[in-house]
């Protein structure tokens, strides 16, 4: 995948300020030991961003290699993050499970591209859930409702827009049947406000701050049937029924949906100590201590929940980590 704007923009504030600090000779060793660490995240107002944010910090500040220096990057969101990953312009990203089944296998939007077989995970962090705000004027109540309305899917690259498509493909429509947009949520808020918008999707932790800044309008959540998505997890297992819960949103009832884990992946062949220490400090004090700081939704990130609803098999640097916490066995050494 080609470099967005945004990554172009990073590599070259990267390389001047590397630059720079190359001028002074004092600087060159240290300059010459420094390692980019990049995370891809999400759109601003989402989960990924904030939770990216909190863990690059934690991995500056309390990782066992000073050289190492993490970013979290904005990204189009779990398919975006996937091709950066395989493409090197990261070195570790925030996925839905889904979506990292789908890089794995070489489905979706990873068809005839056999570089998934690669993606390792490091820990499972939240489950995701699939949130759909309509005005309540638009007169939407079900998914089916959708039709002939105009709806922001997220834009291309996005879990939401892949998760969307399974959606509304079981409830006999596709997005021909929609007038459909394609923005971050964060671009949704004045066209939700004035009308020129009837709703948008957004596949996040709960509460997400693009869903309470437009949470003074009057808004409708509109429900996943349980029997719907209970249809769509036995055909893909790592989406599977849940709810909404009655407090992420003033005056926003329990909401029947679908989710599936947040994982943060890396590619095979980052280096087995790197990771390992990368996943030592994802579960230090400190580290958790700047995620529950960085977002409601880090209360359900636990090391007891590290290992649910992998989709794709762990790194060694993280396997090595879990099995010293008595979380997996040890791997009996080969005769």
């Amino acid at each position: 995948m080609a470099q967005t704007p945004f990554l172009r923009l990073i590599s070259r504030l990267t390389s001047s300020v590397l630059a720079l600090f190359l001028c002074f000779p004092s600087a060159t060793a240290w300059a010459q030991e420094i390692r980019l660490f990049r995370i891809g995240t999400g759109g601003l107002l989402g989960v990924y961003h904030p939770l990216g944010q909190a863990l690059a910090e934690g991995i500056t500040t309390a990782t066992a290699l000073p050289e190492l220096i993490a970013v979290a990057q904005t990204s189009g969101g779990s398919v975006e993050n996937v091709q950066a990953l395989l493409a090197g312009e990261i070195e570790a990203g925030l996925v839905q499970a889904d979506v990292a089944l789908w890089a794995l296998q070489g489905r979706g939007p990873f068809a005839g591209d056999d570089r998934g077989r690669h993606v390792r995970a490091v820990a499972s962090l939240y489950p995701e859930r699939l949130q759909i705000v309509t005005r309540r004027d638009a007169d939407i109540r079900s998914i089916t409702d959708l039709r002939g309305k105009s709806i922001s899917l997220d834009e291309a690259g996005s879990g939401t827009l892949a998760v969307m498509r399974i959606v509304l493909e079981d409830h006999g429509l596709s997005e021909k049947d929609l007038s459909p947009v394609y923005l971050k949520p964060e671009f949704t808020t004045e066209k939700i406000i004035s009308g020129g918008l009837h709703g948008f999707c957004l596949m996040a932790g709960t509460p997400a701050q693009a869903i309470t800044t437009v949470m003074d309008q009057d808004l409708f959540m509109v429900p996943v049937a349980p029997e719907i998505a209970a249809r769509i997890s036995r055909r893909h297992p790592y989406l599977v029924p849940g709810m909404i819960p009655a407090d992420s949103y003033e005056g926003v009832p329990e909401t029947a949906t679908i989710e599936v884990h947040a994982l943060l992946l890396v590619h095979e062949d980052l280096d087995e100590a790197l990771v390992y220490e990368m996943t030592a400090t994802l579960w230090s004090e400190q580290t958790r201590f700047l995620l529950h700081q960085a977002h409601p939704q880090s209360r359900s990130v636990t090391l007891d929940t590290a290992l649910q609803g992998l989709s794709v098999p762990l790194h060694p640097g993280a396997r090595r980590f879990y099995q010293e916490q008595n979380m997996l066995p040890l791997e009996t050494p080969a005769p």
